[in-house]
């Protein structure tokens, strides 16, 4: 009964009690069949529903693909007591060693009575497979020596292993000499894995020798040394082969195919490429999913889509990597929307996604349009469990960082457990590239809090550290960077020379730069590069053409970027500018888009804006790049009104605003002081999602303080803590323009309590302050502390704010004494600033001696002439006046003319002295006789000392009436709702009497009126301005 009811348990066994099988037929065997355990075995076995276990008497444990299923079958035949010949044994040492527990095998092999070559070979491939490579040198070696025969396939997947292992060359010399004396060199699965052995080591040379010394090669035998070839970088040597294999009639496989169409791609060969193309169709391999996979890879990074789309979509078969190479091959073409598509459909397709999926969509989701992709992107990162991926994780930080999305990546990084170098790298170098300088040094001061930064920091580290401090007010943070590159051994590295270069030359500090560049024992042409930008940046423009000059000499190759660099130094047309454009048409750059954007930008700063039009009207193809130059430069000449319609030209042919096109136009819309114009451009950049950028915050924040929206500028300020030293000297500068002389001052007390060093910039502004505001005590100790407590060197603008802080308050000799004194020659800045301090307090003796000098430094600038004409007709000889006028049109010397505008219902209107063109001009002339009534029963009398002619009083108050910023005044008056307030602009600084005639219509009409000259904003409000009658 017991032996029955085994059976039945026996024959009712399923796979999923594994465990109560091995102890039913253990039962069976004691019960039934102690006299011949082994056949009994192979009975129960037989009759046991599981193909796996019922084939166990004819295949043994090979069928078994379960461990746990052979364990329980060999516990089965230790308990029965059953002897299993060498045939089974060796099945179960293949069985174990396919599972992975070597050390199972080895107990089994250990424990055989008899072993026979298969035996070895057995456990010796098992060892090969679990990467105990060394044992299974050492079991071969034994093998080798108790006399058995070598079998070729284990000798082979040995040598591979050796090859993989790259710590076992010695022990593959040891085969290689065993083979040639035992005559198995003629194998040719031997001698395909010595030579592809040979060439993992990096010895090619040995390789192709085997290779050409084989009776016999395969197709695998050509791929061997075709991937060997392709490993160490020789893709020439790789088509070479494959070139070699079609003569001698070779065939190829996947393998050989996708060896040479990545060296193809390498090789950027499109000629040969096609070719393959041809080949593989004609093969039949096209159907191969890893061919298909290297075609798509390869035609989309020779820009050809069409073909990558074709092949992808007409696989019958796709694996993920298929996926990946469609999404790659747009992504890398900036096809983003296309990549983004493909992904859609993959998921759609429930195909899987892996970590290079991602990595690769992410890397299409940076752009600010796709950003909201990229949250996504991460939220299915996060479902998908590869959170922790670290390589992800630094792929997700470039994302947000490339997107704008800075609070964004610093939660991310926050979040990283476990931070690498890239971590660090990534964040510091995002920051860089936002401009967000402040932020990228408190990353790096955050690392050196870690300690240990001298061993762990590379250098990319160093670079993006250099990068963030390659601006004047963070010099003293970019000598303590070059100290711990010293103290890291990296001085030496190029790519860190290269940054301290470019980090000294941005900083004003060219002769370290160049100091650096002489110690560096090897240059590239980034380094030549980096110094001639240094010079550039400061406007060295001598030094640059003579590095240049160098360059050529020492025959460096030159690239757009070295002629970019040098036209950026070029302000000087005559003597540079068009021997360089020659250079550019001679040396075959003058295609270059970047080239010819510098040559708009050159001919521009030159004056030149005629040429620049011309460059920019002759070509076919115009990218953002090159409308954004051509709006800069307009905006560089005063041409702000052409730079804005330019902006709007733009978008008429949908190309792409960036941050350069916008913060041009804003700098354009500041200078015009058009707010409205202003307020969209500022909404466009936020719209885009450009507004963090650093070159547009600033020039947003300018544009508003330009405009007279002082509270509007206060809302986009940094906090104190992360603020620029730009954001500081333009709140500076506006308070200043405004007439908060006070909180001028007081914020640049703050700037040097938060630890921001105050740069020449900071203090023209201070300084102006000073001479608008009348605080001339306190200007001449800001000048003093600038020197001596700031270490600012005194350059001329400076000079020139402290002759009017003098000149303006009366103080005329000072400003005299101080011209001989002054540390740096007077230009005809400083004579002009001084003249014009003698016409308003009519001093003729010094305004006549400083004429002269003025006109001496600049005989063509018109207002030397002017000013003098002014001083003389001032103190009433109107003769010398006449006789300053006559000189001027001897001399072809034309007087600017002073115009004034405003914007109406989004249209300016542009008004001159005298103007009659404008359509509402009867309107207008009515409004101002009313104006003049009104006022003057009001109490205003004209002083007609500003009218500078010769003629009588009554002539003389009409000439006042026609000034251009009285008939701005008028047609504001007419066009604009009653109570609003009114905002008018002029190119020169406003009229004496005009400032009273303002005065008092802002009291007669009860308007606010702003009127911005370009020194400050004047705010006219109930009869008072907010200047107190001092500018």
């Amino acid at each position: 009964m017991l032996a029955k009811h085994s059976k039945n348990k026996l024959s009712a066994l399923k796979l999923e009690s594994l465990f109560k099988f091995s102890t039913a037929t253990s039962n069976c065997s004691i019960i039934q069949c102690r006299d011949d355990p082994k056949n009994h075995i192979f009975q129960c076995l037989a009759t046991n529903p599981h193909p796996e276990i019922s084939g166990f008497a004819q295949k043994g444990f090979s069928l078994i693909s379960k461990q746990i299923m052979g364990k329980a079958v060999h516990a089965m035949c230790i308990q029965s007591g059953a002897h299993l010949s060498v045939l089974y044994t060796n099945t179960l040492i293949n069985m174990y060693s396919k599972s992975g527990n070597i050390k199972y095998a080895r107990n089994v092999f250990d424990r055989m009575p008899q072993r026979n070559a298969a035996s070895w070979n057995n456990m010796i491939s098992g060892y090969v497979k679990t990467g105990f490579h060394g044992e299974a040198y050492k079991l071969f070696l034994e093998m080798w020596d108790r006399g058995f025969e070598l079998n070729g396939y284990n000798i082979a997947s040995l040598l591979t292993a050796f090859s993989r292992s790259r710590s076992m060359f010695l022990e593959g010399l040891q085969i290689h000499s065993l083979l040639i004396k035992n005559g198995l060199m003629n194998d040719v699965f031997v001698s395909t894995s010595l030579l592809h052995f040979y060439g993992s080591y990096g010895f090619t040379s040995d390789a192709r020798m085997l290779f050409e010394e084989m009776p016999h090669k395969n197709v695998v035998s050509w791929t061997s040394l075709m991937v060997n070839y392709a490993n160490g970088g020789l893709f020439d040597k790789v088509v070479s082969l494959y070139q070699r294999m079609r003569c001698e009639a070779a065939s190829c496989n996947q393998n050989s195919f996708t060896t040479v169409i990545s060296s193809c791609g390498a090789l950027g060969d499109e000629f040969l490429i096609n070719e393959v193309l041809t080949h593989v169709i004609k093969s039949g391999l096209i159907t191969d999913i890893s061919v298909s996979n290297s075609l798509i890879s390869v035609f989309g990074g020779f820009g050809k889509l069409d073909i990558s789309s074709y092949i992808f979509d007409n696989m019958d078969e796709r694996d993920t990597i298929s996926w990946n190479s469609i999404l790659a091959a747009f992504s890398h073409n900036e096809l983003s929307k296309e990549s983004l598509r493909y992904f859609h459909l993959m998921r759609l397709n429930h195909r899987e996604v892996d970590e290079n999926t991602l990595s690769i969509i992410l890397s299409a989701c940076a752009s600010v349009d796709n950003s909201k992709w990229g949250m996504g992107i991460h939220g299915l990162l996060s479902k998908m469990g590869f959170e922790s991926d670290i390589c992800l994780s630094n792929t997700l930080l470039s994302m947000y960082f490339e997107t704008g999305r800075y609070k964004d990546a610093e939660k991310l990084f926050n979040c990283i457990p476990q931070k690498d170098m890239i971590s660090w790298n990534t964040v510091m170098a995002g920051y860089v590239s936002g401009g967000k300088f402040m932020d990228a040094l408190r990353v790096l001061r955050k690392l050196l809090s870690m300690g240990n930064i001298v061993n762990a920091a590379n250098f990319v580290t160093f670079a993006s550290a250099l990068s963030a401090c390659a601006n004047a007010e963070f010099l003293s943070g970019g000598i303590s960077v070059h100290a711990l590159v010293v103290a890291s051994g990296l001085h030496e590295n190029m790519v860190v020379g290269n940054a301290l270069v470019t980090m000294y030359g941005k900083c004003g500090m060219t002769k370290e730069a160049n100091k650096v560049f002489n110690n560096m024992s090897e240059k590239e042409l980034v380094t030549w590069n980096a110094l001639i930008g240094g010079y550039a940046e400061n406007l060295e423009i001598d030094e640059a053409i003579k590095t240049f000059k160098l360059m050529r000499k020492n025959d460096v190759p030159i690239n757009y970027i070295t002629l970019i660099n040098v036209l950026g130094s070029c302000f000087d047309l005559k003597n540079y500018g068009t021997s360089l454009h020659a250079c550019i048409l001679v040396t075959g750059f003058g295609s270059d888009e970047y080239v010819q954007n510098s040559l708009i930008s050159m001919y521009a700063k030159c004056g030149d804006l005629d040429s620049s039009n011309s460059i920019f009207s002759s070509l076919a193809n115009r990218t953002s790049t090159t409308w954004s130059a051509m709006v800069a430069a307009n905006a560089h000449n005063s041409q702000y009104e052409e730079a804005l319609k330019l902006l709007v030209e733009m978008q008429r042919v949908e190309v792409e605003f960036d941050q350069f096109s916008l913060s041009a136009a804003l700098s354009a819309s500041s200078n015009l002081a058009i707010l409205e114009d202003g307020q969209h451009l500022h909404g466009l950049t936020i719209k885009l999602g450009l507004n963090n950028y650093h070159f547009v915050e600033s020039a947003t924040m300018d544009m508003y303080g330009k405009c007279g929206e002082l509270n509007d500028l206060l809302k986009l300020l940094p906090d104190p803590k992360t603020r620029s030293r730009l954001s500081w000297n333009i709140l500076i500068s506006a308070f200043a323009r405004h007439g908060c002389f006070q909180k001028a001052r007081e914020t640049f007390h703050e700037m040097a309590t938060c630890g921001m060093k105050p740069d020449h910039v900071t203090f023209v502004s201070l300084l102006s302050a000073c001479s608008h505001g009348g605080f001339v005590d306190e200007g001449l100790r800001y000048f003093h502390s600038m020197t001596t407590e700031f270490n600012v060197p005194a350059a001329i603008e400076h000079c020139v704010c402290m002759v009017d802080l003098l000149g303006r308050s009366g103080r005329l000799s000072e400003a005299e004494a101080f011209i001989k004194e002054m540390p740096v020659p007077p230009n005809d800045f400083i004579w002009r600033t001084l003249l014009s301090a003698c016409k308003i307090h009519g001093n003729l003796d010094l305004g006549k001696k400083t004429a002269q000098y003025l006109l001496e430094a600049n005989p063509s600038d018109d207002s030397g002439y002017v000013l003098y004409s002014n001083v003389c007709a001032t103190s009433g000889i109107w003769q010398d006046a006449l006789g300053v006028r006559v000189k001027m049109e001897k001399e072809n010397v034309k007087k600017k003319p002073a115009f004034s505008w405003l914007n109406v219902r989004n249209k300016i209107s542009t008004f001159g002295a005298g103007d009659k063109s404008h359509v509402e001009m009867d309107r207008i002339y009515l409004k101002l006789m009313e104006l003049k009534r009104e006022i003057k029963e009001a109490g205003y009398v004209a002083n007609t000392s500003y009218e500078l002619h010769d003629t009588d009083e009554e002539q003389k108050e009409d000439s006042l009436w026609t000034h251009s910023e009285r008939l701005a005044l008028a047609y504001g008056l007419i066009s604009t709702r009653e109570g609003s307030t009114l905002r008018i602009f002029k190119n020169l600084r406003v009229c004496g009497d005009c400032h009273s005639v303002y005065k008092f219509v802002s009291s007669v009409v009860g308007r606010e009126i702003v009127l911005r000259d370009p020194y400050r904003f004047h705010r006219f409000s109930g009869g008072k301005c907010s200047c107190n009658d001092y500018w």
